[in-house]
This record gives C-alpha cells, sequence and structure tokens, in this order.
C-alpha cells in the first residue's frame, strides 16, 4: 500500500517495488531509456485511477544492485553509500520539487532493501538522455542551445543558495531531455551543500576510489588539489557545451590518426590556443560547431563561434579566466535569438 509524505500539492509517496514493476511493465527492456552512474532509467504510466491518480507518463529510476557492478570486492561498502546517497535526494528533491522545471519533480520513492530496491518516481515524461542525443541530426541547433542556456541557469540557481550547492559530477549521461528537449538533471549521487549539507567523501566506498565524477568531465585543477569549487562544475558545463557544438560524445571522440580516445576538452584547448590576456579573446575566429549546422537557417557562423570562445573558457586550466555562471547565461541568452 503506498503512504503519503506531506499533504496536498507537492505530496510524496511511498511505493512498493510492484508498484514500480507495474509503471514499467516489469522493468520491461522497451521501457529501458539508459543506464546511469549506479541506477537504471524506464519509461513508467501509472495506470488510470491509481491511487486515484489520472494516467500519466513518468520515469522511474532504479539503482542497482551493487553485486551486479563489477565492485563485489568492496560491495558492502557500495550498499552504504548507496542508500545514503538515495537519502540525500529525496530531502533534496521533496524541499526543490516546485523550485525549477530543470530538476525533476519526486512523485514516489520505494525503499524495499539497500540490496534488492531502491527507486524513485519522477513526473517526468522523458525522452532520452543528452549523452544519447548529442550526435542526432533531429537535435537542432537553437534546441542545443536551449538546452545550454537552462543549464548554466540551473548551475547558477544551485551555486545561489547559501549554503551552495554544487553538482559535481554534471555530465550529459545524467541529464534526461523531456518531450519538449527541455534538460532535467537526474543524479545527484555527488551533490553536496545546500539542504543536505556538505557531503564528506569517506565513506569505505569511496576512500578506495582515486576520482570522482565521470571520465571527461573531470577537472583538472580538482585532479590537482583535490578541491570542488563552482568552477569544477563550470568545467563540466565546458565539456557539455563542447558535445554539443562538435555533436559528440566525450567516449566517441576519437583521434582519426592514433584511433586513440581523446578528451574532448584536450582537443578544444588544442584547436583554441588563448593568450592570458582574457582581451586577446575578441581577436580570435574559432568555431567548434559542427559542418552540419550551417545547414540550418537559424544558424549563424558568430554563434558558433561565440559559444566556441565560451566552452573554450570555461575548460581552461585557469580557473580565474572561466566565466561566471551568471556571464555565461547572459552571453548564451544574446545568442540564442540570433538569426541570419
Amino acid at each position: 500500500m503506498a503512504s503519503r509524505i506531506g499533504g496536498g500539492e507537492g505530496e510524496v509517496f511511498e511505493v512498493t517495488q510492484q508498484d514500480l514493476e507495474l509503471f514499467t511493465d516489469n522493468f520491461s527492456q522497451n521501457n529501458h531509456i539508459a543506464k546511469a552512474q549506479y541506477c537504471e532509467l524506464y519509461h513508467g504510466r501509472i495506470p488510470q485511477g491509481w491511487k486515484g491518480f489520472e494516467a500519466r507518463d513518468v520515469t522511474v529510476k532504479v539503482w542497482v544492485k551493487a553485486a551486479e557492478m563489477s565492485h563485489k570486492y568492496r560491495v558492502e561498502a557500495l550498499y552504504q553509500d548507496l542508500l545514503e546517497n538515495f537519502n540525500y535526494e529525496i530531502p533534496f528533491l521533496k524541499h526543490h520539487n516546485s523550485t525549477t522545471s530543470d530538476l525533476p519533480v519526486l512523485m514516489a520513492f520505494c525503499r524495499v532493501d539497500e540490496k534488492e530496491m531502491l527507486g524513485v518516481v519522477y513526473d517526468l515524461k522523458s525522452m532520452n538522455t543528452l549523452r544519447n542525443f548529442v550526435d542526432k541530426g533531429e537535435f537542432k541547433w537553437l534546441d542545443r542551445i536551449q538546452v545550454a542556456v537552462r543549464l548554466a541557469r540551473l548551475l547558477e540557481l544551485l551555486h545561489g543558495y547559501q549554503p551552495r550547492y554544487l553538482v559535481r559530477d554534471l555530465s550529459a549521461a545524467h541529464i534526461m531531455l523531456d518531450q519538449d528537449l527541455n534538460p532535467v538533471l537526474f543524479n545527484f549521487f555527488m551533490l553536496t551543500g545546500g539542504v543536505i549539507g556538505e557531503k564528506k567523501d569517506d565513506t569505505p566506498f569511496q576512500q578506495n576510489r582515486t576520482l570522482f565524477g565521470s571520465y571527461g568531465y573531470i577537472d583538472s585543477a580538482y585532479v590537482m588539489t583535490g578541491v570542488w569549487c563552482e568552477a569544477t562544475d563550470i568545467f563540466a558545463l565546458g565539456v557539455i557545451l563542447l558535445e554539443l557544438l562538435f555533436k559528440l560524445t566525450v567516449d566517441h571522440h576519437i583521434d582519426e590518426k592514433t584511433g586513440a580516445w581523446i578528451y574532448l576538452h584536450l582537443d578544444a584547448v588544442n584547436l583554441y590556443p588563448l593568450k592570458k590576456s582574457r582581451f586577446s579573446l575578441k581577436e580570435r575566429k574559432c568555431s567548434f560547431a559542427d559542418k552540419s549546422f550551417e545547414e540550418e537557417p537559424e544558424f549563424n557562423l558568430r554563434d558558433g563561434q561565440k559559444i566556441s570562445k565560451l566552452a573554450r573558457l570555461c575548460v581552461d586550466r585557469d580557473l580565474r579566466i572561466r566565466p561566471s555562471t551568471k556571464t555565461l547565461v547572459r552571453e548564451l541568452q544574446k545568442v540564442k535569438f540570433n538569426k541570419k
């Protein structure tokens, strides 16, 4: 039986594993969207009349069993970590259920046993993850700019709280696109600050890790210092901007000469060298925008150059050069409405 937390609009239900199976047709492969960090995502549908609900499409996220994650030598530590992060996500999303449409609205959660089933239900009619959509031709130029603007706004919002939030693991694989191609952040495994407090990365599982985050998005400044800050989130956003421009995911960027996988941000740094003076950037005429964008009437070459410059600044090793989220929002909004 489902029980309610809160009352009226914004209430959150506690549901059973059988409810999640009902919503997803027993977690059918046809409803499977993607696998992200320690979780699986499914299209779901609440049937007409369930607990008094109208029929509606939802997204179901379940944390996968630790034993299935090839961490068998430290499985108990990972169970503890998954449960801790599950317990962080519930109050975070309950607190921010109506703050922004770029965070999912939490409808329900399921906790059978941390070794059996941890899951949540989002009031979200999802299409696919941004990672799985980056190289799609139907994902047009202005759609990509809209995604970039909204992600920059989301970071500006999260960084603006007191105490601030840091995402620390922002990646295209952790962003869902809804049916209107609006981005929704759904992975909060490394989120820290705000209503959940400052996390200490000292759980038994985390102590065995050398780096935190998703490969291709890990800031070299963090690697050198071990310190997280707003600029490390901006670095990850810069990598996403590069993916949107290049029409490539970080794990599908291959060196044509050697066939080796290379970091997208390092390629951008090599293609677009900068002097230390911020003012020298105005002299550059470099664009990472894929040639296919030129076929779209909304695309403007100057826009491609401007966003390429922003992306390049975001991934610079010098934290002082990286733009603030406020600057990113302002500059991206200027580009959004430019036409040929």
